[in-house]
């Protein structure tokens, strides 16, 4: 529970009807709980006289001066950073900025949003928590990156690099427990998910505890992976308590309480589902309602000895089964409260290999049934970026990126999500590949389409490999590939299945989920994180305002789009279509007219 909430700052946020706050939220859990004692090393802190274990985070609240509607979002910051979510052109702020309002949509539905710190190794400034700390023996971990640029000499930890006025990260790290150590190894690899070739240990050192170096550089576009001990161990996983108390704190004045997560954050509410968090100590539901965007079948690194939640890229053991949301919500259903649950992912989780595992058998491809409390929609042709034209400039891709945005589609969806967690109004079902319609299909089989197109190697596809989620060998062991399938592809290049946008509707070009890294001589082609294509198709006529305006009334008609936001989806697609590096000679731009 939270035993107290220590503002800090409050200020007015956007017109004034608002207002922000900082502060401080002191935990206090019992470890005995059933779904407290699922954090791993929290037997072992030391409790206070009355049997809890206490811990502080970071919180920041966005509330309604007077009124609301009575309800409550948790947001989970991505990677210590606050950000609003449903927001046209919304900025991410850390814990002593504002994120910026954009349309502030949640506000003028009269939301409060709630971001709790949950993250250890978040720096200073942005939104984290302070994990118990142990002093343990020995253990082994592993420390995973991929070089962008020549260097000599990095830190262990991962990082997010700064640019566009956003500042790099450099997540914490675990300290080397022996510097000289003769058994810690360092392994390179061409392609991420591609053999690791040993680099001999008098090649490479660690110049501090945090610290590594190699004899002629670390090589751009290579994976290395460092195995070493250490002796360092914050209890990540009560990062995940700080959801369920501040969601319960949530509840003591609002009707109803929804959680919602982007990337690694959704994959933490699916590490919260799992462990079957959503009931408080008190045995009363916490969230009614999950919303996990581009999370993918996965979990991560939230709750082990050695968890480094800021990782970006590597393979672990917690990207193993479960996958489907059946198995996937099998301890909250013996718990009971289990929320109902919307999953969406982009093109580009599909193609990562991961995506269908969420709806499929992983051996078969089998369509699995639709579960009653969960729906799960692929956005089609979408990527893992979205909109962000400076960012993806920026990447060394071999095709042209697109800028498709699913934000109108999330907002409608997540009205879905309102009405059946709060009112029990049924969803629309979900919107998948599926064997039984023919909309699924391997990967293989849709990059026979796009020949003319730069396409990656396939022998270095990305996979989702037979993994043991509850061991952590390093280096981790890859059993055989669990099936990868992805949306079947129409006669313009753009996926069958899923939710379309107004610009994949009507098929100027072909959206993929798929890019693969410009070429370099002596290297694999593989797929380039995260970014999908923009496939010009000159034979087909850019489309009017009125067809893209119908194909938005259809998605209205299908509860896929909000009556409001056909104008938002209609503006999305004409700034689509006037990409400046498409070539002007291969379509007509549209006018002003319908």
């Amino acid at each position: 529970m939270i035993e107290r909430l220590e503002t800090h700052r409050v200020e007015t946020f956007g017109d004034g009807a608002y207002e922000w706050s900082t502060a401080t939220a002191s935990y206090a859990v019992d470890p005995l709980d059933p779904g407290t004692s699922r954090i791993t090393d929290l037997s072992l802190v030391p409790t206070g006289a009355d049997g809890k274990v206490r811990f502080t985070g970071d919180v920041v609240i966005l509330r309604p001066r007077a009124g609301g509607n009575g309800r409550a979002l948790l947001s989970v910051p991505n990677r210590g950073f606050t950000q609003l979510p449903f927001s046209v052109d919304a900025i991410p702020g850390g814990a002593g900025t504002p994120p910026s309002a954009g349309d502030a949509y949640l506000l003028a539905r009269g939301w409060t949003v709630a971001l709790p710190g949950w993250q250890w190794d978040v720096p200073a400034g942005l939104i984290g928590i302070d994990a118990p700390v142990l002093d343990v023996a020995p253990g082994q971990l592993r420390a995973d990156f991929r070089i962008e640029a020549p260097v000599n000499e990095r830190r262990i930890g991962d990082s997010v690099p700064g640019g566009l006025g956003m500042p790099g990260v450099d997540f914490a790290c675990y300290p080397a427990a022996d510097v000289d150590d003769p058994n810690a190894t360092l392994r390179v690899r061409v392609a991420q998910m591609g053999p690791g070739k040993l680099v001999p240990r008098s090649e490479w050192s660690f110049t501090s505890p945090t610290r590594v170096a190699l004899r002629g550089g670390f090589r751009p576009s290579h994976w290395y992976e460092l195995i070493y001990r250490s002796t360092h161990a914050p209890v990540a996983g009560v990062g995940l308590l700080a959801l369920r108390d501040m969601g319960a704190h949530l509840r003591r004045d609002h009707g109803g309480v929804l959680a919602h997560g982007i990337s690694q954050s959704g994959r933490l509410l699916r590490e919260f589902l799992f462990q079957g968090l959503n009931v408080d100590e008190e045995g009363r539901k916490v969230f009614d309602g999950v919303f996990a965007d581009i999370a993918s079948a996965r979990r991560g690194e939230f709750n082990r000895r050695y968890a480094q939640p800021g990782l970006l890229a590597p393979m672990m053991p917690e990207y193993g089964p479960p996958y489907d949301s059946a198995s996937l919500l099998a301890r909250q259903r013996s718990r009971g409260a289990v929320p109902k649950v919307m999953l969406t992912n982009s093109a580009w989780e599909y193609w990562r290999g991961d995506g269908a595992l969420v709806h499929q058998d992983p051996v078969t491809g089998a369509d699995l049934p639709e579960d009653p409390d969960v729906r799960v929609h692929l956005l089609s042709g979408t990527d893992h970026i979205g909109s962000a034209p400076a960012i993806k400039a920026m990447m060394p891709l071999a095709n042209p990126p697109h800028e498709l945005n699913p934000l109108p589609i999330h907002r409608a969806l997540l009205e879905q999500l309102v009405q059946w967690a709060l009112n029990g109004v049924r969803p629309e079902p979900s919107s998948v590949p599926r064997i039984s319609d023919g909309t699924a299909v391997t990967r293989e089989t849709v990059l026979k389409a796009f020949a003319p197109a730069a396409v990656p190697d396939l022998d270095v596809l990305p996979y989702t490999p037979d993994l043991d989620p509850g061991s952590a060998p390093w280096p981790i062991e890859f059993g055989a590939p669990q099936l990868a399938l992805v949306s079947a592809v129409d006669a313009t290049g753009n996926e069958r299945a899923g939710i379309r946008l107004p610009a994949v509707e009507t098929g100027i070009a072909s959206y993929t989920g798929w890019n693969p890294r410009r070429h370099i001589d002596g290297l694999p082609d593989v797929l380039y994180d995260m970014l999908g294509s923009r496939i010009p198709r000159p034979s087909r006529q850019a489309p009017t305002v009125g067809e893209l305006r119908r194909a938005a009334e259809s998605l209205v008609q299908r509860r896929f789009l909000l009556a409001d936001d056909v104008e938002l989806a209609v503006g999305q697609a004409l700034a689509e279509l006037r990409d400046p590096d498409a070539d002007a000679g291969e379509r007509q731009l549209p006018g002003a007219g319908g």
